[in-house]
């Protein structure tokens, strides 16, 4: 629940609504507003980082249920590269390949940005 003693309460109704929601339309149904309103608010600054605020939390709190099931779907993977159909070991196989390229690449990618922000921090 938003906790936020300068938003308004149908601003804090409309931000629920807008993470629930597929477009601005259903949002502002949900909220009981007209979606023109929902845009204008858009445009607010306080009405914004409330929003964003919302939807950082959300990324997080998914991002710490999907690391907690990582390790155990990388079982799943491995356990079905033995397998006895041969397409299932194949697919588990290319996905687990394709997964630590992907990993390989984010690292990398990490180890560059931190060498370009040391860069600029000396600057």
């Amino acid at each position: 629940m938003i906790k936020n003693n300068t938003l308004s309460e149908k601003k804090i109704i409309a931000i629920q609504a807008l993470m629930r929601s597929r477009t601005c339309a259903e949002a502002a149904r949900a909220a009981g507003v007209s979606r023109v309103t929902i845009y204008q608010w858009l445009k607010d600054d306080l009405f914004n980082a409330e929003l964003d605020k919302q939807k950082n939390e959300l990324i997080k709190r998914s991002s710490q249920k999907l690391a907690g099931a990582l390790e155990q779907a990388v079982d799943v993977l491995i356990d079905l590269l033995k397998a006895k159909d041969p397409t299932v070991r194949r697919l588990s196989a290319g996905n687990l390949i394709d997964f630590c390229l992907k990993f390989s690449d984010l690292t990398d990618l990490e180890k560059r940005i931190a060498v370009l922000e040391a860069a600029i921090d000396k600057k």
